[in-house]
């Protein structure tokens, strides 16, 4: 493959973050442009997205094996007052 025509991919999380940001920039900006729709209705949109990512995403938590250890000492010691 010749290496004029490699793309350059984001390689790490910041750079990652940083791509959607601006891909999503760009996207809302073309609606804005292009589009009949007020801001209030893309936000309407983005929130209901905001909902399904948060419901169906892949959201991924490991909790520590004293997670809930440390909560249950600091409620003893607000009893002990």
């Amino acid at each position: 493959m010749d290496e004029d025509l490699e793309f350059i991919y984001p390689k790490d999380y910041d750079e990652q973050t940083d791509a959607f940001r601006f891909e999503l920039d760009n996207l809302v900006d073309r609606f804005i442009d292009e589009f009949d729709l007020n801001t209030i209705t893309l936000v309407g949109a983005l929130s209901e997205k905001m909902k399904e990512l948060l419901e169906f995403g892949d959201i991924e938590f490991e909790m520590d094996e004293d997670f809930f250890n440390d909560d249950e000492d600091d409620e003893d010691e607000d009893f002990d007052s």
